[in-house]
């Protein structure tokens, strides 16, 4: 009687401490890439999808963060001909604003990036192919930034 005992108050604890658990920071992981080239044109797009998780519910409507790092050029480092491939950029995506303002939640966020929105700019005149990383992240209401996600390389075609 008492090792079943002690077996289920192990059991009870093992499971008690695998459950999810929720901050105030948001969470945020990727969870899948649509694949890792990206032909020129508007009729290709790549798909990344995110899972993130917050605590307070305070994400509905809120800006959504994608930096572009580009083989071709860097901030650090920029194109002769001026050209800046790379970008940052907490305009163009947003949190659904109908995102319900629930304790605990769990959900996907799915970015789609196509021809143009890849920003791709040539930096000479071979510059046929560049590789592409992309950060996301995003700041809660109260202001609690979520975890960086780094996506693996993307190849991103520049001329035909």
């Amino acid at each position: 009687m008492k090792l079943s005992l002690a077996i289920s108050f192990l059991v009870l604890i093992i499971v008690s401490c695998s459950k999810d658990k929720f901050s105030s920071k948001p969470t945020l992981k990727l969870k899948e890439v649509s694949g890792n080239y990206l032909p020129l044109g508007d009729d290709y797009a790549i798909r990344f999808t995110l899972e993130y998780t917050d605590a307070d519910g305070d994400i509905a409507g809120q800006p959504f963060s994608i930096e572009k790092l580009s083989s071709s050029a860097s901030p650090d480092n920029p194109c002769s001909n001026g050209n800046e491939p790379y970008y940052t950029d907490s305009t163009k995506y947003a949190i659904p604003a109908d995102v319900p303002a629930t304790a605990n939640q769990k959900g996907e966020i799915v970015v789609t990036i196509a021809g143009l929105l890849a920003n791709p700019q040539k930096c000479d005149e071979y510059d046929s192919t560049e590789q592409a990383t992309f950060k996301f992240w995003f700041k809660d209401q109260a202001g609690n930034v979520s975890d960086t996600v780094t996506t693996p390389p993307v190849t991103i075609q520049k001329i035909r």
